[in-house]
């Protein structure tokens, strides 16, 4: 039996933690789930309680929320260098970008994709929408701007900020205009990221799934 069953929907954030376990060499298995389903499955809802993917189910109970999966893996398996420990002088650098990603960005990632989840009337989503994306203009500018000397947070090894950025960046709709040429430093970290082994085994089994549902 595999240590670990990550709750997963293709195309979601749930890449993230699916890229991570991949990298960490885990042993773990899939269980692709439907989110917005009035019967959800009952293991994903009692791992879930929003029925948000990924959640996580191991050892030691169940883990959801992106972050939280993808650091509690990567903690769990200290072995793939996924994590800057207590005690390194650039842990604190570290937490900032984890959480810069978790409550800066994805916030307004969120309102590009669901704004629904916050106003009903399509003329309030459209602003919302639109004021999201301009403060994603200013979010992307400094990600950039940390990733310039690269190719990753800190410097040759990714660690899971980096696999949290990646696969938000493979989704041009949360870019201006949909371009993310505009930021030079995160197509390189995209690039470098999509590379791996790891990430490229997360998305063929994406690809697959998502294929096996439009069937």
């Amino acid at each position: 039996m595999p240590e670990y069953t990550l709750f997963c929907a293709p195309d979601t954030y749930a890449m993230s933690a699916h890229a991570v376990l991949e990298e960490a060499g885990a042993d773990y298995a899939v269980r692709w789930i439907r989110i917005f389903d009035e019967d959800p499955d009952p293991d994903f809802l009692a791992a879930s309680p929003h029925c948000r993917t990924p959640a996580l189910a191991g050892p030691e109970g169940t883990v959801f929320e992106t972050g939280a999966v993808c650091l509690y893996v990567a903690e769990r398996h200290p072995e793939a260098g996924l994590v800057i420990p207590p005690g390194d002088p650039r842990r604190g650098t570290f937490l900032q970008w984890f959480h810069y990603l978790a409550t800066t960005l994805q916030p307004d990632v969120i309102i590009q994709y669901h704004p629904e989840f916050y106003h009903g009337e399509a003329d309030r989503q459209a602003a919302l929408r639109a004021a999201s994306m301009g403060r994603l203009k200013g979010v992307f500018a400094t990600l950039d701007n940390a990733l310039a000397e690269g190719p990753y947070f800190f410097g040759e090894h990714p660690t899971v900020p980096d696999f949290i950025l990646g696969m938000q960046a493979l989704w041009d709709v949360i870019f201006p205009d949909g371009d993310i040429t505009a930021y030079p430093s995160i197509v390189r970290h995209r690039e470098m990221i999509c590379q791996r082994p790891a990430v490229q085994r997360m998305r063929a089994a994406h690809a697959e799934e998502y294929a096996r549902r439009q069937a």
